[in-house]
């Protein structure tokens, strides 16, 4: 049984355009908000779920009306409260509270002054509606419209990331899809806002200062196709990965550098950018796929075969090194990160396109956020040319959004 969630929050209303903490408070959309509302609606067209929900504050029910299907009201899905700071700025909070805030947003469970919510109170509400839907729908789709602060912090109970959480808060409109197969979550995709186009704001927290990443997986090969697992073997792009390439090429932001794996799959991939955007590929082996060892140029199911032990117990979890004379996925990480670390400090304030692979990928936003191996299913792994955009700030990196590819759309 598999049910598939797509949580969106609500348009920009007044308050947001001001800077203004909500919460219970009522905003009405601002001009660029019904602007979003109609973007998200083009962006929905066609679509259809079983079930819609929104908190029963008045943004949410007016973002709702995009996906063009009946909406039921829910109180379970507003934002927190939060007492004496509701419709106020967060310079006048932080003037005020100085130490609070900076509680808050260490990750600490606390409340706001004047009878506001305890954030595990907030999230124990959610969680206990989210079980409800997912228990009433039994298999399909269901769309929740809700709030920045909730969405954030009920993703990042499903992902059990560290303290204070490594994720950015949701845009305006934008949207997470979960998939509960069987009871087991994977998000697969995180803070999507692409229908917006040159409409989209910067992401709430967002600095010039910080080091924006874009981290990319390479396009379609032979092998993908084949479901075959290349690891370290070098496989070139079949004709739908060139097409792929072609066009991440035309989307890509402006880069100010740009890093690949040595493999043919990922260089060929970064070099349609590079044509594009007239940038030099910089090779980096650090950001090669995990090696598979006698386990490549194989599908799962003939590795099932051939090692059924092995297989066995890598399929429960263990983070054995893959073929034998493979990598483990803790070992990636490490060399990922390093490979990423020295990437971002040789690049301070700058954008960076970073082009690796599938494995590699998930190895090192499951760092991030802090998710052991044996759970690294809770993230789910990238599409080929998606790319995620995360955030070096003085706070750490952040994981700014998650498998996104408009050019795909």
């Amino acid at each position: 049984m598999s049910v598939e969630i797509t949580f969106i929050r609500h348009a920009q209303t007044t308050g947001n355009a001001a800077g203004r903490w909500q919460g219970h408070t009522n905003s009405e959309l601002s001009d660029l908000g019904k602007a979003q509302v109609k973007l998200l609606s083009a962006r929905f067209a066609g679509s259809s779920f079983d079930l819609v929900v929104a908190s029963d504050l008045q943004r949410t029910r007016d973002t709702a009306v995009a996906l063009g299907q009946p909406v039921e009201a829910d109180r379970q899905w507003r934002e927190p409260f939060f007492g004496s700071w509701e419709d106020r700025t967060t310079g006048d909070i932080m003037a005020e509270d100085p130490d609070l805030v900076a509680a808050l947003f260490a990750g600490e469970n606390i409340a706001a002054p004047g009878g506001g919510e305890l954030m595990s109170d907030v999230v124990e509400r959610t969680s206990a509606a989210l079980d409800e839907l997912i228990e009433r729908v039994g298999e399909g789709r269901i769309a929740v419209v809700s709030h920045g602060m909730v969405l954030l912090m009920l993703v990042a109970t499903i992902l059990a990331t560290r303290r204070p959480t490594p994720l950015r808060l949701l845009g305006n409109t934008s949207t997470a899809t979960i998939v509960f197969d069987e009871g087991r979550p994977s998000v697969r995709v995180y803070n999507d806002d692409t229908h917006l186009g040159h409409t989209a704001l910067p992401h709430f927290g967002s600095s010039p200062d910080d080091t924006e990443l874009l981290l990319i997986r390479h396009g379609q090969t032979v092998a993908n196709s084949a479901g075959v697992w290349q690891g370290h073997a070098d496989g070139v792009l079949d004709d739908e990965g060139r097409r792929q390439a072609a066009r991440l090429g035309r989307s890509v932001p402006p880069l100010d550098a740009l890093y690949a794996s040595p493999l043919l799959r990922a260089a060929d991939t970064a070099r349609a950018i590079a044509e594009v955007q007239s940038l030099e590929v910089e090779i980096d082996p650090g950001l090669k796929e995990i090696g598979f060892g006698a386990w490549e140029g194989m599908s799962p199911a003939e590795i099932e075969v051939a090692f059924p032990d092995e297989y066995r117990t890598f399929r429960r979890g263990v983070d054995l090194p893959r073929g034998g004379s493979g990598e483990t996925f803790a070992g990636v990480q490490e060399r990922m990160v390093g490979s990423v670390n020295s990437i971002v400090a040789a690049n301070p304030g700058n954008t960076i396109g970073v082009v690796s692979h599938g494995g590699a990928t998930r190895a090192y936003v499951t760092d991030i956020l802090g998710i052991p191996s044996e759970k690294r299913g809770l993230i789910g792994g990238m599409g080929n040319t998606h790319y995620g955009r995360l955030a070096f700030t003085q706070r750490g990196p952040t994981v700014v959004s998650w498998n996104l590819a408009p050019h795909l759309a």
